[in-house]
């Protein structure tokens, strides 16, 4: 696999652009576009939290034939809990596109971030989109990921290529995320967004499950804040101008694309933990022989998202018992006497006690930019990771004046 410039306009077929339409009080790109050339099979991820914006209730129906052509998405506003009229406006944004690129308005999926219960100044968008439809470009990945960023401090982008039998296939990606963002996406039902293109030939079907199997494991790994968005989602496009060999489930063909799936979702997963609002830390938590899978995730998350614990991160204080209380309350089978506990490769706690070490080894590896934080359950064969950040004032003060 080789890892390739260009982002979502990596993949043959695919044009992106962003501009600014006037939503941002910055002035920065707030509206972007991502074309094929061809009709795609298409698949989503979405958030399961029970209030979610009208963009995710609308692409849900949008996508019942697996089939989409290009994807809308503004910046510096939710769209979400605007009533009956946000619906109309994520429809309005759908359809001025599908009217500009002369497409199905089914075919064009829309993503908005920002500010929830704000209505969107929907005319600012239509009234952008000839001009956003002009500047599309095969080198415009980078304005497009531009324009879906809100607090992120950094653009991420990612494309990789590979062989299916003896063509070429590259996978794109862009996506933001720097606050709110617990992922937990299904595709049946994923502020974090991402979008992602492929020349790949894949069915429907394989498409989905590949995606599935991706989140699970990557986006659905991280937490920054612990609070879900109303809006997280990830949508694919798959054109087939790759003209390999149709990929489909359970075969050699669809582990390569799955991989290669993976492998872009994990790195822009932990980008976005990176660029957390605030963030100063970049934390992973290993979970090894826990009872099930299941406990396995559960520890790993419990532990990423306890806010005791990301307080003592930011203030370098190893206080690894913040941990063994997370690690009691995740829910799983856990037996403090089993337990061992790891701050980077220093053992603190084992036989439901701490191991002596002196203060400045345990604060130096709590000072560092990249900590590792091992449980060992010692109770079965499964492990988890998962990715989080540290709680900062900065974090404090972004998120105190969000809307001001």
């Amino acid at each position: 696999m080789k890892i390739l410039h260009g982002g979502v306009t990596a993949p043959i077929g695919f044009r992106a652009n962003g501009v600014y339409c006037g939503i941002k009080k910055s002035k920065k790109k707030d509206l972007s576009l991502i074309v094929s050339e061809r009709l795609c099979d298409a698949a989503g991820a979405f958030t399961t939290n029970k209030v979610q914006a009208s963009c995710v209730v609308v692409n849900k129906e949008h996508l019942r034939d697996a089939k989409a052509q290009a994807i809308l998405a503004n910046s510096g506003n939710a769209n979400c809990m605007t009533g009956e009229g946000g619906f109309e406006n994520t429809r309005a944004m759908a359809g001025a596109a599908a009217r500009v690129l002369r497409l199905r308005k089914k075919n064009v999926l829309v993503a908005s971030t920002g500010v929830i219960g704000k209505p969107l100044p929907v005319k600012k968008i239509v009234e952008a989109i000839p001009d956003l439809v002009k500047g599309l470009d095969r080198k415009g990945s980078e304005a497009a990921a531009a324009g879906i960023l809100t607090t992120d401090r950094v653009a991420k982008e990612m494309a990789v290529e590979f062989r299916i039998g003896s063509r070429r296939v590259r996978v794109g990606a862009i996506a933001k995320g720097a606050g709110m963002i617990r992922p937990e996406m299904t595709v049946r039902h994923a502020t974090m967004l991402c979008f992602v293109t492929t020349d790949a030939a894949i069915t429907a079907a394989a498409l989905r499950d590949a995606l599935g199997r991706a989140v699970e494991r990557t986006f659905n790994t991280i937490t920054i804040d612990g609070d879900m968005s109303t809006n997280d989602m990830v949508l694919v496009l798959a054109n087939g101008m790759a003209q390999n060999r149709r990929i489909v489930e359970k075969t050699q063909e669809f582990r390569i694309f799955s991989k290669a799936l993976e492998a872009i979702f994990l790195q822009l997963a932990k980008r976005m933990i990176r660029d957390a609002e605030g963030a100063t830390k970049f934390v992973e938590i290993s979970v090894k022989n826990a009872a099930s899978r299941q406990d396995a995730r559960a520890v790993a998350r419990a532990v990423a998202g306890s806010n005791l614990f990301k307080c003592a991160l930011f203030g370098s204080d190893p206080n690894w018992g913040r941990i063994a209380a997370a690690v009691g309350y995740a829910g799983a089978h856990v037996d403090p006497w089993k337990m061992q506990i790891y701050l980077g490769k220093e053992l603190v706690s084992k036989n439901g006690g701490r191991v002596k070490k002196k203060a400045a080894i345990l604060n130096r590896i709590f000072a560092q930019k990249n900590i590792r934080v091992t449980v060992d359950l010692g109770v079965g064969k499964y492990g988890a990771t998962s990715y989080t950040c540290d709680f900062s004032t900065s974090y404090v003060r972004i998120n105190s004046a969000y809307r001001t």
